[in-house]
């Protein structure tokens, strides 16, 4: 058995019984595992959208890792988020689990929803539109071209920068965040 320490982000919680939860969660340098943890009394529950560091305890052959000396770092709080903020939010989560394969880290994905939860509270809607986008061109599924030349330019921004220059971009024209929103689709 190996035990490190690790950062990583709660994509999806699932109840194995009334005193154990199973995780699947996103490390930085392992990709997306499932984790294992007793439930405590005294303990703050783990939820979707918690950034976490911890120690994991694994073993070859296992696809189930425990989880130990937990601290929250940060996390998405929706309390006073609109509905929209909130759906998007958990959309990035989703399409994360989705198409990110399991044992297969991705930095910049990763860095890209540590640095949302950190700062989500001066994100607001156009800005969780731009991380979704940046999301989907890491997955490779963003088209690069556009008709519509101001789409076309933010396409191209957000394929040939990283996602700390995305999210210095100012805000987005309300017409060109339709077409974009349209984009998230899928």
């Amino acid at each position: 058995m190996s035990v490190f320490k690790a950062e990583w982000i709660v994509l999806q919680v699932m109840k194995i019984s009334e005193k154990e939860l199973l995780y699947k969660v996103l490390f930085r340098d392992y990709g997306i595992l499932k984790v294992k943890k007793k439930k405590k009394i005294r303990e703050k529950p783990i939820d979707i959208g918690h950034l976490i560091h911890s120690e994991i305890a694994t073993q070859t052959g296992r696809e189930i890792h425990s989880i130990g000396n937990i601290k929250i770092i940060s996390f998405f709080d929706s309390k006073q988020r609109l509905y929209s903020d909130i759906e998007r939010f958990l959309k990035i989560l989703s399409r994360t689990l989705k198409e990110l394969p399991i044992w297969s880290p991705h930095y910049e994905i990763f860095d890209l929803l540590s640095y949302l939860i950190k700062n989500i509270k001066l994100i607001g809607d156009s800005k969780l539109l731009l991380t979704q986008l940046k999301l989907i061109a890491c997955l490779w599924s963003l088209p690069e071209t556009h008709l519509d030349p101001t789409t076309w330019k933010i396409l191209k921004f957000i394929h040939s920068h990283n996602y700390k220059d995305v999210m210095r971009l100012w805000e987005v024209p309300e017409d060109t965040v339709r077409l974009l929103q349209n984009m998230t689709k899928g």
